[in-house]
């Protein structure tokens, strides 16, 4: 079956993922928002999941084909229709309004994947399943947990094309993020990107994903492209104010003040359930009345005289390494007979290695915001 996809064009299917993408866990992605409450910001952000989910499973055949070709001795008989599963499975956890659900919930999408995966075996077929059932292996793979993915090094390879700082995740949703959202800032080389791609093995024998020198600079375009869509769309203050509120508003909207744990009632579960009865949806009662970067003397100095009256916020997202102890992408330069990391190639990545967004923001009801406006301010004289 060929799906025709606004990214990428036509995208080809396999029978036997065509019976999964028309399963019920599957469809139930067609009302789960790509995200969240950021079409209250930007009208066009109305992707869903399952647009997301096929395009990663596009990404990951793309990524996987361009190592094959720059490292032939890495392809395994099966390892394409198994990748190309977990892709379309990754985000059948999701609760209503994405990721806003998980803050409510305390658990995330992936900790839901398996009961998921399981009632749904029989639209879940490999042809090469490793002695385990391919729900089982699937979600082995992508959790990077079993006994069946632990012992075999090839199968922990795997992992990172779904879950390392350059999958077939990120890969999509930047790109498909920024076209929905109307915005440049997402936008980044994706084709140099892939086509660069390859695989060296690690201290433990394992093959990691690396970068060809060439693609150099397509991985600034990359990472550059993730901190302004953290900064300026997944981050922004009225979509962060929205989503503070479902919490406080989905509590009394379940049974329990929590989501099923039930499979069956999880899969009942979508937006378009909630959507009207979000009334902060039509009429938003907080206003920004602080929006900086951290700083830790500003917030202590707003929360000891202002605290009370306010609601703070604070996000952060590393965007490429938290630590020098923390992986990197290695770059592989066939020329010098070389491997070095990605920020020793590139002055550009150097300088933004340990980069973070991070965000402080201070929120008032609207009949309030003026006032406590010019009493933040104050306060800022004596900080600042």
């Amino acid at each position: 079956m060929l799906i025709r996809d606004q990214i990428y064009g036509d995208v080809e299917f396999s029978d036997a993922e065509c019976r999964l993408i028309r399963s019920k866990s599957f469809d139930r992605l067609r009302y789960i928002s790509q995200l969240g409450f950021a079409s209250q910001v930007y009208p066009g952000a109305l992707h869903t999941r399952f647009q997301h989910s096929l395009g990663v499973c596009k990404c990951i055949t793309d990524m996987y084909k361009a190592v094959v070709r720059n490292n032939p001795d890495f392809k395994r008989e099966g390892d394409l229709e198994l990748l190309r599963m977990m892709a379309l499975v990754h985000d059948l956890g999701h609760l209503p309004f994405s990721h806003a659900g998980e803050e409510l919930e305390g658990i995330t999408h992936e900790e839901r994947l398996a009961g998921l995966l399981e009632y749904e075996r029989k639209n879940l077929i490999l042809a090469h399943s490793y002695d385990i059932e391919a729900w089982d292996l699937v979600n082995q793979v992508y959790m990077a947990d079993g006994i069946t993915y632990l012992s075999d090094p090839h199968l922990i390879s795997l992992h990172g094309f779904m879950d390392g700082f350059l999958d077939a995740d990120k890969l999509d949703y930047l790109l498909r993020d920024a076209v929905n959202c109307g915005v440049g800032y997402g936008r980044f080389d994706r084709d140099s990107l892939i086509n660069n791609m390859t695989v060296i093995r690690n201290d433990k024998g394992i093959y990691e994903l690396a970068l060809l020198k060439e693609g150099i600079q397509a991985l600034e375009s990359f990472i550059l492209a993730r901190y302004y869509m953290f900064s300026q769309v997944y981050f922004h203050p009225t979509e962060c104010a929205l989503r503070m509120q479902y919490g406080d508003a989905m509590r009394g909207l379940l049974p329990g003040g929590k989501f099923p744990d039930d499979v069956r009632k999880f899969l009942s579960l979508d937006d378009t359930k909630y959507v009207r009865k979000l009334r902060f949806l039509q009429d938003n009662p907080y206003v920004v009345v602080f929006d900086g970067e951290f700083d830790a003397k500003v917030k202590n100095a707003i929360d000891r005289k202002l605290g009370k009256y306010l609601i703070c916020d604070v996000r952060r997202k590393n965007i490429f390494r938290r630590d020098a102890d923390d992986n990197t992408v290695f770059i592989v330069d066939n020329t010098l007979n070389r491997v070095i990391p990605c920020s020793e190639a590139s002055p550009i990545l150097r300088n933004i290695e340990y980069t973070s967004v991070h965000k402080l923001r201070y929120y008032a009801e609207a009949s309030q915001a003026q006032e406590l406006s010019a009493e933040v301010r104050r306060v800022l004289k004596g900080v600042v």
